[in-house]
């Protein structure tokens, strides 16, 4: 079988392993690194149900999107693929004035020389939304262990075994509150994410009303669900292109006391008065000083 394919055109502040290491979503199914490589993949559903393996890769620094499950393209395929794949990668984002906002702030030309900035998120709202509560008040390694479980309520991809798509909240919704408990093993997580497939499951959110609220609005609808505290709907902010408020987690700490005040932990409050100084920019600078320090690219 000929493995389908399609070239991407993106802009020249976009560097494709920057952005795949600007965030520990490629860590977590349905993602997956292929260092040697340089690709990164995922399964995909479609509404119809058909699941598909995209596997993203940048030669030349060109975006090539591989579709190894076909041997041809549908008429209707690539612009639903590309759609998706431009949500993944951030690639709308337009960086050149944050670039020329931070050429004011010393230590950060590296943003600019590295074309740094855009942000890995998943392949919907919904799966943003289960990922980031799965990472409050817990281990980076328990929440990778939960992505896995929780991947695996979705349909499985015909051909790999032990992958599938990530779950639609129509897919949790229709389990039963303790098979799905016993699945995720999410602990109290278990409640709001099952609550929140619900809602979305029966209509009760407009996800695309959301993505046209300014950062205000969608970080008060996102405090709005039961479980989203400052952390989570800062962090879903951040993602949505809205960077004026910052996210305080044990990694931001971590890393402000690693990076800014030698080695001495600070107060949240010192934190938020450090990063006010970027104006508009603040959640992304922090954001990526978060993954310069963990990740080296």
């Amino acid at each position: 079988m000929t493995a389908t394919f399609f070239i991407i055109e993106t802009a020249p502040q976009f560097d494709f392993r920057g952005t795949v290491f600007s965030h520990g979503w490629y860590m977590l199914a349905p993602c997956s690194w292929d260092e040697e490589t340089g690709a990164l993949s995922t399964i995909y559903r479609r509404a119809s149900g058909a699941v598909l393996r995209l596997e993203l890769s940048a030669p030349e620094r060109r975006l090539r999107v591989d579709l190894p499950d076909l041997n041809r393209l549908g008429a209707d395929l690539q612009p639903e693929i590309e759609s998706l794949v431009r949500r993944m990668l951030s690639l709308d984002w337009d960086l050149r004035p944050f670039y020329a906002a931070m050429r004011g702030f010393a230590g950060y030309d590296w943003l600019e020389a590295e074309k740094r900035g855009r942000i890995l998120v998943g392949g919907s709202l919904w799966e943003d939304l289960a990922k980031v509560l799965l990472t409050t008040n817990t281990t980076w390694a328990q929440t990778v262990q939960n992505c896995a479980r929780l991947c695996q309520l979705g349909t499985p991809h015909p051909s790999l075994p032990g992958r599938h798509a990530f779950p639609s909240a129509g897919q949790i919704a229709a389990l039963d509150f303790d098979v799905f408990a016993e699945a995720l093993r999410g602990g109290y997580r278990n409640a709001y994410l099952y609550e929140l497939a619900g809602r979305i499951a029966n209509g009760g959110l407009d996800f695309d009303a959301w993505l046209s609220l300014d950062s205000e609005g969608l970080y008060a609808a996102v405090k709005s669900l039961k479980g989203f505290g400052d952390y989570a709907a800062g962090t879903i902010a951040r993602m949505a292109g809205h960077f004026d408020r910052i996210a305080i987690d044990s990694a931001c700490r971590e890393m402000y006391a690693a990076l800014h005040n030698d080695g001495v932990k600070s107060s949240d409050a010192d934190i938020a008065r450090h990063y006010a100084a970027f104006g508009q920019w603040r959640g992304l600078v922090m954001w990526m000083d978060i993954m310069r320090r963990h990740y080296v690219v």
